[in-house]
């Protein structure tokens, strides 16, 4: 009996530290998977092309405001409004408040094999000129859908019309209605 709770014990022990190997494991993968998705975020240069793309969104944004408003003083307005909710979104959205969250998602999607691999192409000939022109397909790709949404905007304008004229018909049908039994109410009083 005293054999049999020995082994049983010794199981139990031999469990709990492969357990905390294999977790020990585990850390010591996504510490070196981190470390790896630091190194491609670097290489990347995520921190200049979220920087860029704040840039291309705030001169978009001037560029639509520009076409579309109605005045110099309300452009100004709307400009100043867009550029103080830009540096807020700046500031919230900050590389150093995305690299570690960053950091976590490359590391927990990519394994340490793929991660190598990444960061092989991005410092490859190749991978070097990708990123050195990624600013440059960002500002293209904007344009071409600001262009797109310069097309759909009479589309929007026209459907937001059309339901704003079919909720006043509505609220009118119905206004009647609820005055109704009032109505009715008061005149067999």
């Amino acid at each position: 009996m005293k054999k049999l709770i020995s082994f049983a014990v010794a199981i139990l022990v031999s469990g709990v530290f492969t357990v905390r190997a294999a977790e020990q494991k585990a850390d010591d993968d996504m510490a070196a998977r981190t470390k790896l998705a630091t190194e491609l975020l670097q290489t990347m240069q995520v921190d200049k092309a979220l920087n860029q793309s704040f840039d291309s969104v705030k001169d978009m944004q001037k560029q639509m405001v520009m076409k579309f408003g109605k005045d110099a003083a309300n452009q100004a307005l709307v400009i100043e409004t867009q550029n103080k909710i830009m540096e807020v979104m700046k500031a919230e959205l900050s590389w150093e408040n995305l690299k570690p969250e960053f950091e976590r998602l490359y590391a927990e999607t990519y394994s340490a094999e793929e991660l190598e691999g990444l960061l092989k192409f991005y410092q490859s000939p190749l991978g070097r000129k990708f990123v050195e022109k990624q600013p440059e397909m960002q500002r293209k790709t904007m344009q071409m859908v600001q262009q797109m949404m310069m097309r759909v905007m009479p589309k929007i304008q026209a459907l937001t019309l059309e339901l704003q004229r079919k909720a006043a018909e509505t609220a009118e049908k119905a206004a009647p209605e609820s005055t109704k039994p009032a109505t009715e109410e008061a005149a067999g009083k």
